[in-house]
């Protein structure tokens, strides 16, 4: 047995760029296959943190022309980038879920809404600064006339259904209702140190259904010195939120809201 651990002599694995943890490989274990894994183990450990802020190093869009940009510039633009977010939207409490007690323990915290215990989708989706220049010259996008003079952000992804016309009311309900006024009231834009501002209009894009516009009068949302802005939407079954980073969304020097 002492004859053999001699046999374990560290040596160091190539390590990838900019990684200043080395791995080290046992002599006896050296062989082919397994020092391939090892330096792909390398490569994943180092890579992720640069990940982290991987646009903010890389931002093509400030030294690019816009119709230069690739496909593969304009996804990162528009679905990862300061003024794009991917998340998931997550269930409501109770909505969906299965009662605490009545799964086996299965129900996981917070009364049995954890989706991933429950089986609860958690559906992914995209939330866009829409009005902010980059995403308008990425997606070549002209948005909808009574969205004029707004700050407008997107949501596409989440499930949303118009509500229908009251049958109980008087002519079957008012034919110029707005079929979105319960879901901006309950959608809200806050920026730090000013009060939620709820949305004076929302557009579904007739070419993309899954996708939905809020406008807010800029009028009523203070963007000076701000740092964070937090988007919320409540659908009634799902919970959509996420946070831009002011300072972050300067495009050609200045702010692209």
């Amino acid at each position: 047995m002492k004859e053999h651990s001699k046999s374990f002599q560290p040596r160091l694995l190539p390590q990838p760029e900019g990684c200043a943890t080395p791995l080290a490989e046992p002599k006896g274990f050296a062989t082919p296959a397994r020092r391939a894994f090892l330096s792909l183990a390398a490569g994943t450990l180092c890579f992720a943190p640069a990940r982290l802020g991987a646009w903010s190093d890389k931002r093509f869009w400030e030294t690019e022309d816009p119709a230069s940009w690739t496909p593969e510039q304009v996804q990162e633009l528009t679905t990862k980038s300061p003024w794009a977010k991917s998340i998931a939207a997550d269930p409501k409490n109770g909505v969906g879920a299965v009662p605490a007690g009545r799964s086996g323990g299965r129900g996981g915290r917070r009364g049995g809404t954890s989706s991933s215990t429950t089986g609860v989708p958690r559906f992914p989706a995209i939330i866009r600064w829409a009005s902010a220049r980059p995403i308008r010259e990425a997606l070549k996008l002209h948005l909808h006339a009574s969205l004029a003079e707004h700050l407008v952000i997107s949501v596409t992804g989440v499930p949303i259904a118009a509500p229908e016309a009251d049958p109980s009311s008087s002519g079957g309900g008012d034919a110029n209702a707005d079929p979105y006024a319960f879901l901006k009231q309950q959608t809200t834009l806050d920026v730090h140190h000013n009060d939620a501002v709820q949305p004076g209009v929302a557009h579904q894009d007739s070419d993309d259904t899954s996708t939905i516009y809020f406008g807010f009068l800029p009028s009523l949302v203070n963007l000076a010195d701000a740092k964070i802005a937090t988007f919320s939407m409540d659908t009634g079954m799902l919970i959509v939120k996420t946070k831009f980073n002011l300072a972050d969304m300067k495009y050609r020097g200045e702010l692209a809201v």
